[in-house]
């Protein structure tokens, strides 16, 4: 654990560094939090590029994650694509843990502006955060790509083969990103302006070679910049403090331990403005490049 500012290191104890990040949650008023893959493997999920796993995938399905979970590929062999999105992307079905429910008290204390996802779970919505971007969409919320009516996950799982629309029988394209396809504007827009305007950046589970982090970095101008992940990594000199732990160890016990009061709505008026974000919209076209790798080891 310790402090980067520029090319100083000041090595800090695991207590100080709590601490610090105590002091930046109770002066901040406007966090935004970046969960990367790590604080949805603490809640049992895989890491989809995790070598060994590939190699699975590779060994029975003859193809890697990255060609399957291709647009091409749902395009030209949609059989083979839903068979192997149904075995086993879907198949972690994980739920939210002690991370998920802390950033929920942030969130209810009304100093999480936002936060900003590439898991494609759906945990932040699960707990009921209010202003969740999920940049690579959720398999939470599916379409049919004839008439655009929209299905819940209980759907593309419960259908025997293929999913098709139950009014216009065209099959059901899952809400996530596919390789291949880019983020859409405005969900960037939306992150790159959130970013911009907090006073506090929390980046959980991932590192600084994670292009959703380096993208939100790039826009953050201050100064309480904290990283909060299992494994060491070259870039978290950018960081002003680091934990190496589980996100899931630290992050709950030090909510709890600090005073957060939920703010009183100016006017009634105020509250109903307080729900949702663009991340349930058209999430059908978001995604990095799939021609981009990223450093998987949180």
């Amino acid at each position: 654990m310790y402090q980067i500012k520029g090319d100083d290191l000041m090595q800090l104890s695991y207590e100080e560094s709590v601490e610090r990040v105590k002091s930046i949650l109770s002066g901040s008023k406007n966090i935004v939090a970046l969960t990367g893959v790590g604080v949805v493997m603490e809640c049992g999920a895989k890491n989809y590029l995790n070598n060994e796993v590939i190699y699975d995938v590779e060994d029975k399905y003859g193809r890697s994650p990255e060609e399957i979970m291709s647009s091409g590929y749902f395009n030209a062999r949609i059989e083979k694509f839903f068979r192997y999105y149904k075995d086993e992307y879907l198949s972690d079905n994980c739920k939210p843990n002690e991370t998920f429910e802390a950033l929920k008290k942030l969130d209810d204390a009304g100093i999480l502006s936002c936060c900003i996802t590439t898991n494609t779970h759906g945990l932040e919505r699960e707990v009921g955060i209010k202003n969740v971007i999920e940049l690579y969409g959720t398999r939470m919320l599916n379409r049919c790509t004839g008439c655009g009516k929209r299905f819940p996950l209980k759907f593309i799982n419960d259908a025997k083969g293929v999913p098709l629309c139950d009014e216009c029988l065209k099959p059901i394209r899952p809400g996530i990103r596919l390789y291949g396809e880019l983020i859409r504007n405005d969900l960037m827009t939306e992150a790159a302006n959130a970013c911009a305007e907090a006073d506090a950046l929390f980046v959980l589970g991932t590192n600084f070679f994670d292009s959703m982090v380096r993208f939100a970095i790039s826009h953050y101008q201050g100064d309480k910049l904290v990283l909060i992940t299992k494994h060491e990594h070259f870039r978290d000199k950018k960081a002003d403090i680091v934990i190496h732990d589980e996100v899931k160890n630290v992050l709950p016990m030090i909510i709890d331990s600090i005073n957060l009061s939920r703010p009183e709505p100016e006017n009634k008026s105020d509250a109903s403005l307080l729900s949702g974000s663009k991340a349930d919209s058209d999430v059908l076209s978001t995604g990095l490049s799939g021609a981009e790798k990223e450093d998987t080891s949180v």
